[in-house]
């Protein structure tokens, strides 16, 4: 697992990816900035379920990628232990 200091949000402008936009539209592997605005939650949340192993990164070049699958599938876990 990286560190933390290997997570910090990427400082460069990024377009916010928004749930209701359509699946051409969503990139399937996100930044975690991304990933928390599309799970509107914080990047620190996202950071917890990364180190915990409950959703895994892909790993390309040197950034840290989060399958929007992945995502997806945790809503859905959210959802069967509602």
């Amino acid at each position: 697992m990286p560190s933390p200091k290997a997570l910090t949000p990427h400082t460069s402008e990024r377009t916010p990816v928004k749930a209701t936009s359509t699946p051409r539209s969503v990139p399937r592997l996100l930044r975690i900035a991304d990933a928390a605005d599309y799970l509107s939650c914080t990047f620190g949340f996202i950071e917890t379920l990364y180190r915990e192993g409950t959703i895994k990164p892909v790993l390309l070049g040197k950034r840290h990628l989060l399958d929007i699958r992945d995502l997806d599938a945790y809503i859905e876990q959210l959802k069967e232990t509602a």
